[in-house]
C-alpha cells in the first residue's frame, strides 16, 4: 500500500513540474543589444571622416552611411570638401580634453564609457539629425550614456569668439526623440548637459546614463539641442555631444 501511495505521489509531482515548465516556456527572456564600435577605428587618436564622393549634399558636403560592429545601428556622416567630419554622426578615439575649436571632436572625458571608440554626434539641420536600425526594423529603446564633447564643454566653461561663458540661468539640453515607420513621434526625453538654473553648477564632464524608455518601440532616434545663448543665427553654443552604449531590445 505504501509503494502505490508512493508512486501516485511521484506522478502527481512530475506533473505538477511538466505543467510549471509549460507554463515558464512561454516566457521569452528580452534580449539587449548594445552600439559597438570597438575595432572601427586602427590608428590612435583618429576619427572616421568618411570620404569626399559617395553621396552629394550641397557643394562642399558628401555623406558617407555606416553601420557599427553589431549591425544594428546605422548612421549618416557628413564629410566636407576638407575632409573634415561636417556634421551628423562619426566615430573617434581621440583623448583630447584641453584644444578648443570645432576641430576637436574628443569628449571632455579622454575616452568612451565601453571601449576606447565612442561616437560625437553633431545634430544638424544641415546634415543629419537621426539614425535607424537595420532592415528599417522598430526596436525598443533602453538608454544609452552621454557626456559633453570637449568643443561644447570648453565653450560653455570659458566662453569663445562666438559663444559665451555660460552663467546664473544658462543651460543646454538635449533632446531625444522616437520616430515610428510613419515619422510619428512615440515618445521624448530631455537631457541638461549644462544646467546652472536655480543656483547650479551643473556641466557634465563624466559618462552618464540617460534612461530612454519613455521613447517605447521606435524605428528612428532623432536628437535636438537648445540653449540659453542664441544669436541671429540660431544657437551660439556648440551644438555637439558624445555617445556610447546606446542599447535597445530585439
Amino acid at each position: 500500500m505504501k509503494k502505490i501511495y508512493s508512486l501516485l505521489l511521484l506522478t502527481v509531482v512530475i506533473l505538477c513540474s511538466c505543467d510549471n515548465n509549460d507554463d515558464n516556456s512561454n516566457v521569452i527572456d528580452s534580449t539587449t543589444v548594445t552600439l559597438n564600435l570597438q575595432g572601427k577605428l586602427s590608428s590612435p587618436e583618429s576619427e572616421f571622416t568618411g570620404v569626399f564622393k559617395d553621396e552629394p549634399v550641397g557643394s562642399y558636403s558628401y555623406k558617407n552611411t555606416f553601420v557599427d560592429q553589431t549591425g544594428y545601428f546605422v548612421f549618416d556622416s557628413y564629410v566636407t570638401s576638407y575632409s573634415s567630419f561636417g556634421g551628423g554622426f562619426t566615430y573617434t578615439n581621440k583623448t583630447d580634453k584641453t584644444t578648443t575649436g570645432y576641430t576637436n571632436n574628443s569628449a571632455i572625458t579622454g575616452t568612451g564609457k565601453l571601449s576606447a571608440t565612442y561616437m560625437t554626434v553633431n545634430p544638424s539641420a544641415y546634415s543629419t539629425d537621426k539614425f535607424h536600425f537595420a532592415g528599417n526594423l522598430s526596436h525598443t529603446i533602453k538608454g544609452m550614456y552621454v557626456t559633453n564633447s570637449t568643443y561644447a564643454y570648453l565653450s560653455m566653461k570659458n566662453g569663445d569668439n562666438i559663444a559665451k561663458k555660460f552663467v546664473d540661468g544658462d543651460w543646454l539640453k538635449l533632446t531625444v526623440t522616437g520616430l515610428d515607420a510613419q515619422g510619428n513621434t512615440t515618445g521624448t526625453v530631455d537631457f541638461y548637459l549644462a544646467d546652472y538654473r536655480d543656483g547650479k553648477k551643473i556641466l557634465i564632464d563624466q559618462w552618464t546614463w540617460v534612461d530612454l524608455s519613455a521613447l517605447g518601440q521606435a524605428a528612428e532616434v532623432k536628437f535636438s539641442m537648445t540653449s540659453t545663448d542664441n544669436g541671429n543665427w540660431g544657437m551660439n553654443t556648440p551644438a555637439y555631444f558624445c555617445m556610447d552604449g546606446f542599447t535597445i531590445e530585439l
